[in-house]
């Protein structure tokens, strides 16, 4: 009769996908860090936060927050100026 095996513990080893590999390639060309459309601009890439999210709590990815300001054009006029918050992404 075979024995009964009990109380296996299976440890889970996680690794970065693809595109949070090619985030984190991306971002070391950053020494200041880099906000999403920063790099968006830059390289034409795109990431998703979820796909950052994840990078983050890892503890490979820091954010910082940041107040960005942009004018606002009215046919070739600055008419006033917007203030948004924005994470800035550095590698850890």
């Amino acid at each position: 009769m075979a024995e009964k095996i009990t109380n296996v513990k299976t440890e889970k080893v996680w690794t970065a996908n693809a595109k949070q590999k090619e985030f984190m390639e991306v971002l070391g060309n950053y020494e200041n860090g880099a906000t999403l459309t920063d790099i968006a601009i830059d390289t034409g890439k795109k990431f998703a936060t979820g796909t950052i999210n994840t990078l983050v709590s890892k503890g490979l990815v820091k954010t910082e927050d940041t107040v960005r300001t942009a004018d606002i054009v009215y046919r070739g006029v600055v008419i006033g100026q917007k203030n948004d918050k924005v994470k800035v992404y550095r590698l850890a």
